[in-house]
């Protein structure tokens, strides 16, 4: 095994991974069928969260807005840095919410963090169709 692979933090690989998808969505064009793998699954973004090495989700404010987020978009990736855009989540009443089983639509936001991720244990992919998700609250009677 290489020494230098041996050094990179464990996530590198499948960040890396996640990295190459993303931009798959978003630079795959086709004459015929134009942006067909974005327009396929509804956003550019495969939004993600972290776990910490303490079993947690992890958190980070959001400067701009003072709002705490959990979920990402992997905008690049090195050794055991990642740049990230933050992504704002909102419940089913258009609340802000960090719970992932209340989360019913993410928004990109215009804030980017650069993290070391050396210390996280693992992340979690999030559905990209939250990105573009409309929904339709009906009545019960």
């Amino acid at each position: 095994m290489n020494n230098e692979n041996h050094k990179q933090p464990v996530l590198y690989g499948a960040l890396n991974d996640l990295k190459q998808m993303q931009d798959l969505l978003a630079n795959s064009w086709s004459k015929y069928y134009g942006h067909f793998f974005e327009k396929l699954v509804g956003s550019d973004t495969i939004p993600f969260c972290f776990t910490t090495k303490e079993c947690r989700l992890y958190t980070t404010i959001n400067p701009k807005k003072h709002t705490a987020t959990s979920f990402f978009r992997l905008e690049a990736i090195e050794a055991s840095r990642v740049i990230l855009t933050l992504l704002d989540a909102f419940d089913l009443e258009e609340q802000p919410t960090n719970a992932i089983k209340d989360v019913i639509r993410l928004e990109k936001t215009d804030t980017q963090i650069t993290l070391d991720f050396s210390s996280m244990l693992a992340i979690q992919l999030l559905e990209p169709a939250l990105l573009s998700k409309k929904y339709y609250i009906e009545s019960k009677w």
